[in-house]
C-alpha cells in the first residue's frame, strides 16, 4: 500500500494518506486537505506543480497533456502536476511538496 506524505509548507501542515488501491493524487489531496494549491484541476495552469522528493517509481508516467505543460515550464524530472498524477497500488512512500 502506498503512503503519501505531504510535507508541511506555507500552504499548511504535513498530512499523510494511505492509498491501498492507489488512485488519483487529486482525490487524495482533497480527502486530507493536503497543503497543495489547486486552481484549474485540468493541467492548464500549473498551480499544482509539485516536487516528488521520494517515490517517483510509485507514480504512473505523465500522460501527454501533463508532459507538454511540464516541458513548456522547463520543469525538472522530479516535478509533476498533482492534478494529473496517478499513484500505483504498490508498497512504498511518496513524499511530495509544492514546487518552488
Amino acid at each position: 500500500m502506498p503512503t503519501i506524505l505531504f510535507l508541511a509548507n506555507e500552504f499548511g501542515p504535513a498530512k499523510e494518506y494511505h492509498a491501498p488501491g492507489g488512485g488519483e493524487l487529486l482525490d487524495m489531496c482533497d480527502e486530507v486537505r493536503a497543503p497543495i494549491p489547486f486552481s484549474c484541476r485540468s493541467a492548464s495552469c500549473a498551480t499544482c506543480q509539485i516536487e516528488v522528493v521520494e517515490g517517483r517509481e510509485l507514480l504512473e508516467n505523465p500522460e501527454a497533456v501533463e508532459q507538454e505543460l511540464l516541458e513548456i515550464l522547463g520543469a525538472p524530472e522530479d516535478h509533476r502536476l498533482a492534478c494529473q498524477v496517478r499513484v500505483r497500488a504498490a508498497e512504498g512512500v511518496v513524499r511530495i511538496k509544492p514546487a518552488g
